[in-house]
């Protein structure tokens, strides 16, 4: 399975927030792929907005580069899969942290 298939599942399998992928112009070494890979969703609770953002950028090292055959050609896949999980746990870390505080918030002004 290459990069591109993988985040177009990540992004279509999405169930919360938009997750969002793009492959750059441009790339930190010659005939390898930079991408953007970014979840975000905006989160109401009671009148309070609040946006989470998480993104980060994943270079290729396989896909792409002229390497000998002693080099993991699965390596792309297996780095770009951890990235989306950390991506993830970030965002719902946010995500979780935000509705706890707003749960004490509201727990407050009730009593």
């Amino acid at each position: 399975m290459n990069i591109d298939k993988i985040l177009k599942n990540w992004q279509s399998e999405s169930i919360f927030g938009e997750r969002y992928f793009k492959k750059q112009n441009f790339s930190l070494v010659k005939d390898q792929n930079l991408y953007l890979i970014k979840i975000s969703a905006n989160v109401n609770i009671s009148g309070n907005n609040k946006t989470i953002v998480k993104q980060k950028f994943f270079q290729t090292y396989v896909q792409g580069a002229n390497i000998d055959s002693s080099n993991n050609k699965k390596g792309d896949e297996y780095i770009c899969k951890k990235i989306l999980a950390q991506l993830e746990d970030e965002f719902f870390k946010d995500y979780n942290t935000f509705i706890e505080e707003e749960i004490k918030r509201i727990s407050n002004t009730e009593n």
